[in-house]
């Protein structure tokens, strides 16, 4: 299981630092989105967040034991957390969790 990253990979925020302007990893507080894509102005406050040391999702995906890893041939299959080359679900976000910006984390549907 990956370890949380200390610095963003792609603004170099550390833990617990504001992600700067453009970061590609920066998701937004609102929405649960992109920040690059979320629609808000990148002057807006509400819509800054953090570095914490992982993926957004990736929290979620580990506490709920959502995990797949690539098989030749097959594409992504789910697989326990133990499994080579197991890899956080991001994908079973999208239909399996929805965004609370109150809790600022993904909730199961």
């Amino acid at each position: 299981m990956p370890h949380p990253v200390p610095r963003c990979p792609d603004c170099q925020a550390a833990i617990g630092e504001l992600h700067q302007d453009g970061c590609d990893t920066a998701h937004c507080p609102l929405t649960g989105g992109q920040r690059l894509t979320c629609g808000h102005d990148e002057d807006d406050e509400d819509c800054r967040s953090t570095w914490s040391g992982l993926w957004p999702g990736d929290a979620e995906c580990r506490e709920w034991d959502w995990w797949v890893r690539d098989v030749p041939g097959m594409g992504l299959i789910p697989c326990p957390a133990n499994a080579p080359g197991a890899v956080e679900d991001l994908n079973r976000l999208v239909y399996a969790a929805r965004w609370d910006p109150a809790a600022q984390r993904y909730q199961r549907i």
